[in-house]
């Protein structure tokens, strides 16, 4: 016998031979998950922060300039506006990223800003968000109109798939106005709750489920005790990375509103009564599923004063009292968490007031929608 074999002889020997299945050779039947360590992503630096800023920024002053110059409604105006709207939010985010590293309220620089652009980053970021770079085909081949209540209201697509709430205000009278502020409750709802209630204009006050804290619900109260309305917006912007309903599934829309609903009804001891769908973006099944299962009103604007798109008061003012005699009438759409949006709305109740305008209740709208005389 060679020196190999006898090795191997002699390992055998020491070992009882065993079938090599899992279960004997104590291996398991499958593999164990192996927790990786989760890479922390880089936190952003002032530098790429401000310029992600004036990027935005540029695109905000962009599409602010496109809504101002489109026919009101329009596809190119609904666009705009929503497109608005969503950057309107991301620049306070950014702005409030830069605050914190810097340890002092932000809002912009001095740096390089494109002319009113809109760069590819943030142009492909918009068409995801909102939806506008969906696929033709999932639409399945609805038209572009689709009737919700004749005489009130119905969905228009738009950039190619899109749909858009769009208001009708023919039961209203020349001279009638609606009042509506979205997005609160926030730090200066208290005030444009007490300037309308002082002005004898009963207000609709879509609020956000994330803004109903402690504070938010003392909000709610204060704008139920002074006489308003409390519809519901959603819980996030509708989601939490600012995407429309459309980014939902009807079912997961009926149980945030459902939710949101609830949070109202458990702070002012009734419940809501409208419903308006972020940037007025929302789907023909979603929004009867709303009606029938929820019993909200879809409620969307006339005139819209597109308070995102300045920080300038006097401006604000002139040009929401421009479109208001433009129109003779309308359902008006601001936001009471914007510091110039609070100060046009107080000049605004009086200005109405002076000048012939009568603000009637919001419950017209669910007379109107409802076919009640």
């Amino acid at each position: 016998m060679n020196k190999k074999t006898f090795v191997l002889t002699a390992l055998v020997s020491l070992f009882p031979i065993f079938s090599l299945s899992a279960l004997e050779l104590r291996l398991p039947g499958e593999l164990s998950p192996v927790e990786v360590p989760a890479v922390r992503a880089a936190s952003p630096d002032m530098k790429s922060l401000r310029a992600e800023y004036d990027e935005i920024y540029s695109a905000l002053e962009f599409y602010s300039n496109a809504a101002y110059a489109a026919p009101r409604n329009s596809p190119e105006f609904l666009e705009a506006s929503a497109s608005g709207q969503y950057l309107r939010a991301r620049l306070e985010g950014v702005s409030r990223d830069i605050s914190k590293l810097s340890g002092a309220a932000y809002h912009g620089g001095t740096g390089f800003r494109r002319a009113g652009g809109v760069s590819f980053r943030v142009q492909s970021e918009i068409n995801d968000a909102l939806g506008f770079d969906r696929p033709l085909s999932s639409r399945n081949g609805e038209t572009r109109g689709v009737p919700i209540k004749q005489g009130y209201c119905q969905i228009n697509y738009v950039k190619n798939n899109t749909p858009f709430l769009v208001q009708y205000d023919g039961f209203l009278a020349k001279g009638e106005v609606i009042l509506t502020f979205d997005d609160g409750p926030g730090s200066l709802t208290e005030e444009v709750s007490a300037a309308m209630k002082e002005g004898k204009a009963p207000s609709l006050f879509f609020v956000l489920g994330a803004n109903l804290g402690d504070s938010g619900k003392a909000r709610l109260k204060v704008e139920a005790a002074d006489g308003h309305s409390v519809g519901v917006h959603g819980y996030n912007h509708a989601t939490p990375s600012g995407k429309p309903f459309t980014a939902l599934s009807t079912a997961e829309t009926l149980k945030q509103l459902g939710g949101v609903s609830d949070s109202i009804t458990s702070v002012i001891g009734t419940k809501p009564d409208f419903f308006r769908p972020p940037y007025g973006i929302i789907s023909p099944e979603a929004l009867k599923a709303i009606d029938s299962e929820l019993g909200l009103v879809p409620v969307g604007w006339t005139i819209d004063t597109l308070d995102w798109s300045t920080k300038d008061p006097e401006a604000l003012f002139q040009k929401t009292i421009s479109l208001i005699k433009e129109r003779g009438k309308g359902i008006v759409l601001m936001h009471d968490i914007h510091p110039q949006s609070r100060t046009a709305a107080k000049r605004l109740v009086v200005w109405l007031a002076e000048n012939g305008y009568k603000v009637v209740p919001p419950e017209r709208m669910s007379e109107a929608f409802r076919g009640r005389p």
